[in-house]
């Protein structure tokens, strides 16, 4: 199956509902609300989740998910 990224964005986002790191979630569903094409949202989704795992705060398994989305974000703009 592949690997469906906006699904996994929107999964994201979901883990970071009611968290400090809300504004983050917020970012990431306007890059996929406002981009207009795929790369544009890919590249803004790249752009906030990285400084997202530049937070300290970001607990294990979030920080682990927005690890493999950039990973394969990545994979896809090459």
């Amino acid at each position: 199956m592949p690997y469906d990224h906006y699904q996994e964005a929107e999964e994201l986002i979901s883990m970071l509902e009611n968290t400090s790191l809300q504004h983050y979630g917020k970012a990431l569903q306007n890059a996929m609300d406002e981009g207009a094409t795929g790369t544009e949202i890919f590249m803004a989704l790249r752009w906030n989740i990285e400084r997202l795992l530049a937070e300290s705060s970001v607990d294990h398994a979030t920080g682990a998910k927005a690890k493999k989305l950039l990973s394969e974000l990545d994979n896809a703009l090459r």
